[in-house]
């Protein structure tokens, strides 16, 4: 039996319902989109991103990226990978900005099932890490 890295994979099944490329830093899809019009997109990701994504964190597959792709407004021509994390839609081949500004007196901690805070990051000490 032969292994089909996944990389190849994702391109068979691209090539199911759109016209798939490999360009430099990912691969390029041409499909008609929900309004009905043609349209390209770039995934912005290595073969190892995908690796990532699919098999080590099991977040991403075949059909949630086709999902993904018909679901990006006209306006967004990328997704990006980040850092092997996630996908994310993007005006430019780069990574948006991150929207997030934590307010002065924020915290960071960890919570359990029932919401109830079990650790606090002020609380570590050097030797906690």
């Amino acid at each position: 039996m032969n292994y089909v890295p996944g990389w190849d994979r994702l391109l068979v099944s691209l090539r199911t319902w759109a016209s798939p490329r490999e360009v430099p830093g990912g691969i390029e899809v041409s499909y008609v989109g929900e309004s009905g019009t043609r349209r390209t997109v770039e995934i912005v990701m290595s073969p190892e991103d995908w690796d990532e994504l699919s098999v080590v964190i099991g977040i991403e597959s075949p059909d949630r990226l086709k999902r993904r792709l018909l679901a990006l407004p006209d306006d967004t021509p990328f997704l990006v990978c980040d850092s092997g994390v996630e996908l994310i839609a993007s005006t430019t081949r780069d990574l948006p900005p991150d929207e997030f500004t934590p307010e002065p007196g924020g915290q960071w901690v960890v919570t359990d099932k029932a919401g109830n805070i079990v650790s606090r990051l002020a609380d570590w000490t050097d030797n906690d890490l």
